[in-house]
Formats: C-alpha cells, structure tokens, sequence
C-alpha cells in the first residue's frame, strides 16, 4: 500500500486551522514566538506536500522559499496560508476526478 493512501490528510488540515488561528493572534500581538508556529505550519505543509503525488502549486518553491526566509513576516504567513489552501483544493479536485 501507497504511503499517500495511509495519510491523514484530514487531521493534518485541522493541525493547520489550529495553527492558523494562533498565527493570526501572535502576529496582531507581533510576538516573535510565531516563529515556532511558522515553522510547525511549514512542517506540516511539507509532509502534504511530500505524500501528494501529481499535485503542483503554482510558483511553490519560489513561494516557499519566500515564507521559508521571512517566518516573522505577516505576508510570509499570508502566503503559507494561501498554499494549505491551494492544495487542500488540489487534492480535493485529484480525488474527484480519481472517482470518475
């Protein structure tokens, strides 16, 4: 069996949300333990990324690279968040059409 169809994809969206929410609080409060958080949300987004197969983001490793450089900038966060989203549709869009 295929590593992909052993993980959990749903529990590690949620970890995201979780995140995503503490993230938005210590960036209003422009507290710089949001590192460790970027960091976490940037792990995760690497374990998606690495178990998806056929999946590609648009200009990903250059937005990666970005939020990879800059974990205490809002716009870093912005844009980690927009690449959970992009490929929560992706794998969403995968599965359908997996199902035809």
């Amino acid at each position: 069996m295929s590593k992909r169809y052993c993980f959990d994809y749903g529990r590690k969206f949620e970890e995201w949300e979780q995140l995503q929410e503490k993230l938005v609080q210590l960036f209003k409060e422009k507290d710089d333990s949001r590192i460790i958080f970027m960091e976490q949300g940037i792990q995760i987004l690497t374990e998606i990324i690495n178990v998806t197969e056929g999946v590609h983001l648009i200009n990903f490793s250059e937005r990666f690279e970005f939020i990879q450089k800059n974990k205490l900038n809002y716009t870093a966060f912005r844009q980690l968040a927009e690449l959970f989203k992009e490929v929560k549709k992706k794998i969403a869009a995968k599965r359908i059409m997996g199902n035809k």
